[in-house]
């Protein structure tokens, strides 16, 4: 199970200072991965997803401005800090012109980095509810449809890209799945255990195929790499659990998208909540 601590991944040529940055920003609640230059940075990119990005504007083998259109490109919300000293002033424009969130002064400050890197999640974290609150709309004016659940998961596949989505509800009948229209077929069985992980956590549960791979790889056939397991619960009340899973060959899930299908499943409980049992169809066939 992991934690969501905000990922940052640090690109600097020089050791001595991706080591110190390791260092203060993993006491400052952040993970870290490093890279000691643009086009290692763009491979890390690659094979998952990050947070956050604080880059030296003089790395190493593609220029600032290049290094930041190339990482905004393969991750979009990433939200990119560039170290740049005076001297670089017209670099560090090209930098934000290709995307790049703010400029950091070198030396760094940490504590200011700090702040920085704060406020930067801040408003990935506020676009991140723009799009829950999007979803959320739409379910509120789903709630008289027949193929509620339905429409609910298929909602949930767009709060955070996903390769598959799939709702379990637990009701008067027994267990019900849910799929979302687009997407790879998950197993039931499957479902019914990333389900389970989450039926107890006070939070949404995000798992990766490192970390639990008799999980995610299974017997019936799934192959996911990552998956967010969600609670359905209302005060005592459970409805069951949400799940939203990512093929084997895309990154992992980010601390903010797991805080946003939370939300979301906040807001889907509230509905079922409100949401008359009868009115269900049976489930979309697994």
């Amino acid at each position: 199970m992991s934690q969501a601590r905000p990922h940052v991944l640090v690109v600097d040529a020089e050791q001595r200072i991706r080591d110190r940055l390791a260092d203060e920003l993993r006491e400052g609640g952040f993970d870290v991965t490093c890279a000691d230059t643009g086009l290692a940075a763009i491979e890390l990119v690659k094979a998952r997803r990050f947070d956050l990005a604080v880059a030296d504007i003089r790395a190493p083998g593609m220029g600032g401005p290049e290094t930041v259109a190339a990482l905004k490109a393969l991750s979009p919300d990433l939200e990119i800090l560039v170290g740049a000293t005076r001297s670089s002033a017209q670099a560090a424009v090209e930098c934000m012109k290709s995307g790049a969130y703010d400029i950091l002064e070198k030396p760094y400050d940490i504590e200011d980095m700090k702040r920085r890197l704060g406020a930067a999640m801040l408003r990935t974290h506020l676009d991140a509810i723009a799009a829950v609150h999007q979803a959320s709309t739409a379910l509120v004016a789903s709630l008289a449809r027949d193929d509620f659940p339905e429409r609910a998961v298929d909602l949930a596949a767009k709060v955070v890209y996903t390769s598959a989505a799939a709702l379990s509800l637990a009701l008067d009948q027994g267990a019900a799945l849910f799929q979302a229209a687009s997407g790879v077929e998950v197993s039931p069985a499957l479902v019914a255990r990333l389900a389970a992980q989450a039926e107890g956590a006070p939070a949404p549960v995000r798992l990766s195929a490192d970390e639990a791979p008799e999980l995610l790889c299974t017997a019936e056939g799934d192959r996911f790499g990552a998956a967010i397991a969600a609670p359905l619960r209302l005060g005592e009340r459970a409805f069951g659990g949400l799940v939203v899973l990512r093929d084997e060959r895309l990154p992992a899930f980010t601390s903010q998208e797991e805080q946003a299908i939370g939300i979301f499943a906040i807001e889907l409980a509230l509905a079922l909540h409100g949401h008359a049992a009868p009115r269900m169809r049976g489930p979309r066939a697994a």
